[in-house]
């Protein structure tokens, strides 16, 4: 049986979703050569080099530090995982819902915003995740060259030996999610943490969303899952590495930095 590693105080607390807007700002020159960094009709950049790293790296700072940011499809994403969850376990959830069977149709409200989803496809997706323990809060340590890191989040579903992140997206292409982090972070605190002996897969359920327009206001989409094999060995090795560039980063920025619970301290 998988032993939990010895707790110490760790020096940083990372989650997730900041490793991996720190994996996008080390890629600036993708972003750069985009085609959304194009003219259409001279093919001259919209932006210098210089101006999207500078925004990259605000961005970044702004999710270090915590800086609300208000944003429909993330709002539409929770409801839509709420929902999930809900039907799943028949238990209250943040989003309120209101169900109409026979208009095929789910009412969903979240931060102020209202959905409206099809009831038949929302059934569908939680028959999918039947029988798993939901947004389940896990974390454990993982040494690194600077100190301790904490890693911690919530995983949507845990079904067995395979560990699901649900997504939604407009746009969808096989491997958009290749480089996420979760796939790693996760499955890596179970196992760390002793709560599981062994992980053997993780999958992004992205889902592609249609609909939610004022001409067809009705959500509905298409499931695409995306799985990748867990390796615990080779998943702290790269957790390690990118975790220590982080930290680089961090230090450097360290005046720029206000929410300090990245550094521990709260």
């Amino acid at each position: 049986m998988n032993q939990p590693m010895p707790q110490q105080q760790p020096k940083y607390k990372f989650y997730p979703s900041l490793l991996d807007q720190f994996e996008k700002y080390l890629h600036v020159d993708r972003e750069f050569e985009s085609f959304f960094n194009r003219d259409k009709e001279t093919e001259e950049y919209k932006k210098t080099y210089e101006e999207i790293e500078t925004e990259m790296k605000q961005s970044l700072l702004d999710s270090i530090n915590r800086v609300p940011f208000d944003s429909e499809p993330a709002d539409k994403g929770t409801a839509f995982n709420d929902i999930v969850d809900y039907f799943i376990h028949n238990k209250p959830v943040k989003t309120q819902i209101v169900e109409d069977i026979n208009s095929d149709t789910i009412t969903a409200t979240y931060n102020n915003r209202t959905f409206l989803f099809s009831y038949h496809f929302c059934c569908k997706a939680a028959e999918y995740f039947h029988g798993s323990v939901s947004q389940l809060f896990v974390k454990a340590v993982l040494p690194t060259k600077y100190g301790t890191v904490e890693l911690y989040g919530y995983i949507d579903e845990l079904n067995r030996n395979r560990v699901y992140d649900i997504k939604t997206t407009s746009r969808y292409e096989f491997g958009k999610y290749s480089e996420g982090w979760q796939r790693h972070v996760y499955p890596y605190c179970l196992i760390s943490s002793g709560l599981v002996k062994d992980i053997d897969s993780f999958e992004y359920t992205a889902y592609h969303l249609k609909g939610g327009t004022s001409r067809t206001p009705l959500i509905t989409g298409v499931q695409y899952p995306e799985l990748y094999k867990y390796d615990h060995q080779q998943s702290q090795g790269l957790l390690a590495r990118h975790c220590e560039r982080f930290i680089e980063f961090l230090e450097v920025n360290r005046d720029l930095i206000t929410d300090k619970k990245i550094f521990a301290e709260i």
